[in-house]
């Protein structure tokens, strides 16, 4: 029976590996914020912000309310950055794919990107409490607690893959 090919770059590897930066994201997020002397919920109400707009941030939004709108919003666009980072990753060259320096600058890099494109653009033009915040903190949260924790599920999948691989071409004696 054939086994079904496994790639680093699947959508469902990009999808599952982003939520998982994205909680890794979001529990930094939570710490800094506890960190500063802000809310532990203020990141919380951010991305509640995205469906609610800005009553995300008054009483007339439970805490539960919050929590579970934000929580659903983060994972969601965590999922969808994942997938774009599966479709970056599978233009790299194979040789880098594989290699943790290679893909830890690349992921750290999409990390940025994706600070700029959220905070910087979308932000900026739909959701203005994204720029209450202190913006380098976030460049490097972006970098550090997503970027680079999706790049490393990556190379974990590629290195899995290459192992798999390794097995199946080596003759059973």
């Amino acid at each position: 029976m054939a086994r079904r090919r496994y790639t680093p770059w699947s959508a469902t590897n990009g999808l599952l590996f982003g939520m998982a930066a994205g909680v890794v994201l979001a529990l930094a997020e939570v710490v800094l914020a506890v960190a500063t002397g802000d809310s532990p919920m203020r990141p919380v109400r951010m991305s509640a912000g995205v469906l609610l707009g800005p009553p995300a941030f008054t009483q007339q939004v439970s805490d539960g309310t919050a929590l579970l709108l934000g929580v659903g919003v983060h994972l969601v666009a965590s999922a969808v950055v994942g997938l774009f980072y599966s479709v970056l990753d599978a233009f790299l060259p194979p040789d880098g794919r594989g290699r943790w320096e290679f893909q830890s600058a690349v992921g750290m890099l999409y990390g940025i990107f994706v600070w700029l494109v959220n905070f910087q653009f979308i932000g900026r033009g739909s959701y203005p409490w994204f720029l209450d915040v202190p913006q380098f903190p976030q460049i490097v949260m972006h970098a550090v607690f997503l970027g680079l924790p999706l790049a490393s599920l990556f190379t974990a999948a590629e290195r899995r893959r290459l192992l798999l691989d390794a097995a199946e071409s080596t003759p059973a004696g």
